[in-house]
């Protein structure tokens, strides 16, 4: 068994940016992601009716390197036009072994 440390990158965001959102993940060569619906309340607002849409989570396993520059994409592009939050943790990850 061999741990590998990774970013773990979360973005709760409105479904409408889905496409985008996975766009950019993949500009920086993200080969992995999550999505699924998010549901809650934070700061920005919550979602009164289901004509608003819906939010997802957008999660991927990433190297640190790749964090700051989707840190940076999404805070230049996005975090000042839409209502959204991006985190990312520690993680340590099993994966199974590739073979040849």
């Amino acid at each position: 068994m061999k741990l590998e440390k990774a970013k773990l990158i979360t973005i709760i965001a409105d479904e409408a940016l889905q496409d985008r959102l996975v766009l950019e993940l993949k500009s920086v060569n993200v080969k992995g992601y999550t999505i699924s619906e998010a549901k809650g309340e934070g700061i920005n607002h919550s979602h009164l009716t289901s004509w608003e849409g819906k939010n997802i989570r957008l999660e991927s396993l990433v190297s640190e390197g790749k964090a700051m520059k989707i840190f940076q994409i999404f805070s230049e592009k996005y975090l000042e036009k839409y209502p959204m939050v991006i985190f990312m943790n520690d993680v340590e990850v099993i994966r199974k072994e590739r073979f040849n």
